[in-house]
């Protein structure tokens, strides 16, 4: 499983959010890649998902939460994932 967070750009908000998603990724063994959408990568993997909303966290080609979570919020989603793989 991989995981790549796309930002919108260098704002503590988007920080933040960056380090929620890097530690509950990092807890449940999941790779994890951020792209900024002000580079390349990123405008190309938003253009591929036709992602409108930032920041966009993305596992396996799909969008699977959108905006800033809590830590809680984030285990959870990671731990339905996995529940139903």
């Amino acid at each position: 499983m991989k995981a790549i967070l796309i930002l919108a750009g260098s704002y503590s908000s988007c920080d933040a959010t960056k380090n929620i998603w890097h530690d509950v990724c990092l807890k449940n063994n999941i790779k994890f890649e951020t792209q900024n959408y002000s580079e390349s990568a990123g405008k190309d993997t938003a253009t591929k998902l036709n992602i409108k909303s930032f920041p966009a966290f993305i596992i396996n080609d799909k969008v699977i939460a959108v905006g800033h979570p809590d830590e809680q919020s984030a285990g959870k989603v990671i731990q339905t994932l996995i529940s139903s793989a």
